[in-house]
């Protein structure tokens, strides 16, 4: 895989948005939600291919992260079936450096059972849509280069490849390169987004 340029502008997050399956919600992530959340990361990082982590959090670091995350005013959202979270997606100030307060990390996933429905393309909609209101002018991301239906997905909302970390993970097997992605945000792209979302 090689690396691309990085565009000087970013592309609008792709259409074609549906409606969710039946019986399936957005929602913002609430400290409730923490041991729902933890048994939906704990299903994923289990499957020990498409996280770094290969086991879930404690519900109180869970419950600790939604809470730093609530107070800090970026996107955080969940896809609720009921009682069950199937779905996440935040973007998380990691740099704490002074002039990097304008990056943002996205982190996702789905549960088993749930992909192919369209929940991860809603969520990173979500919360994307957010992002420049909560002051992200930059959101990166990794994936792993066999996550050819992630990498797909992040391509249709504007990320741009800016660099790949090659053989970076060795596990059961398997060498897998970490791709490095990341979409820019002009000053004014808040309300475009929200103007772009009311259309779909």
């Amino acid at each position: 895989m090689e690396t691309e340029p990085f565009p000087a502008r970013p592309a609008r997050p792709a259409p074609g948005v549906g409606a969710l399956p039946a019986g399936v919600a957005l929602v913002p992530t609430e400290p409730g939600h923490a041991p729902a959340l933890r048994e939906a990361l704990g299903s994923v990082a289990r499957e020990r291919r498409w996280l770094a982590a290969v086991e879930p959090f404690s519900e109180a670091e869970t419950r600790a992260f939604i809470r730093i995350n609530r107070l800090a005013g970026v996107p955080q959202f969940v896809a609720v079936a009921g009682p069950l979270v199937v779905g996440w997606c935040d973007i998380v100030r990691l740099y704490p450096h002074p002039g990097y307060e304008h990056n943002g990390r996205l982190g996702m996933g789905v549960v088993e059972g749930w992909r192919g429905r369209g929940l991860g393309r809603a969520l990173i909609d979500r919360a994307l849509g957010m992002a420049p209101e909560a002051g992200f002018e930059r959101v990166e991301l990794e994936v792993y280069g066999s996550n050819t239906a992630a990498l797909a997905l992040y391509r249709a909302f504007g990320f741009e490849v800016e660099g790949v970390k090659r053989a970076m993970r060795r596990l059961d097997g398997r060498v897998d390169d970490v791709v490095c992605m990341a979409r820019r945000f002009d000053p004014g792209d808040g309300a475009r987004e929200a103007g772009f979302r009311a259309t779909l």
